[in-house]
């Protein structure tokens, strides 16, 4: 026996059609997405109109989100803990790979991993939470700055860069070239960089606003990474793709 009400499905299906339609729908169209007749859509608007999840336009009678959704997404929001989210996320990824994975957060002009799941190898990488490091300063730290509009990124390179290692960039024009080439690929590795011998690879978080809060990376010994590169940035990608989805991001919205 199905254990569902249609009727609260169709509403959630209806809602979840204006994901990716035009800002106002009409019940003719509404009709034809659902595959149900004009005069069930329209109990459904009705029904949703009434608890503000949808309104109409009294001009040309299209329909469109209500502000009682705002109320809700804004709550969702501040409720939202993006450690405890992320972390099955992070323990599927660990899994894969079997190095060091963390979850990196913005905070002003300064990146912070603020957790992780260390690798089982016996030779690994270590990440200490909770400290500050600069935007540029890891893979993780730019997959997140990449994606930041280009005031706040000249701002982050205005000062002198950091040297870390003899092959960490020091040059901002030459950082700000990295940066398009991770906006460009949607991933960033590096080795060397940060630490002799590391090999990270990251990917940026993206919130429903579509704003980067936050990235997921993977970082162990470059000759055991290096066999994996390629089937480890596919997998970060995809665990990347569902957080952001799960945070309502929709890509190209």
């Amino acid at each position: 026996m199905d254990n569902y009400l249609s009727s609260v499905k169709n509403s959630c299906k209806l809602l979840k059609i204006f994901l990716n339609s035009p800002k106002e729908l009409g019940v003719s169209e509404l009709s034809r997405k659902l595959e149900l007749s004009k005069g069930a859509v329209h109990k459904l608007l009705m029904t949703l109109e009434s608890e503000g999840f949808i309104k109409q336009n009294p001009l040309n009678k299209q329909y469109s989100l209500g502000y009682t959704l705002l109320e809700l997404g804004n709550k969702v929001l501040k409720n939202h803990n993006l450690v405890d989210f992320a972390k099955p996320y992070l323990q599927r990824l660990s899994e894969k790979t079997k190095e060091l994975v963390c979850l990196c957060i913005i905070d002003g002009k300064d990146a912070i991993y603020v957790d992780k799941i260390d690798s089982k190898h016996p030779i690994r990488f270590n990440a200490e939470e909770y400290r500050r490091f600069p935007l540029y300063a890891t893979s993780a730290a730019r997959a997140i700055l990449a994606f930041h509009d280009r005031e706040f990124i000249d701002e982050v390179l205005a000062d002198d860069l950091i040297t870390f290692t003899p092959y960490s960039i020091t040059e901002s024009r030459m950082m700000q070239d990295r940066l398009e080439e991770i906006r460009k690929n949607g991933y960033e590795i590096s080795s060397n960089l940060r630490n002799v011998g590391a090999t990270g690879i990251a990917a940026p978080i993206f919130d429903a606003y579509g704003k980067v809060p936050a990235s997921v990376s993977v970082i162990g010994p470059t000759d055991r990474m290096t066999p994996y590169q390629e089937q480890w940035v596919r997998e970060l990608l995809q665990i990347t793709r569902e957080i952001s989805q799960e945070l309502g991001y929709r890509e190209g919205r």
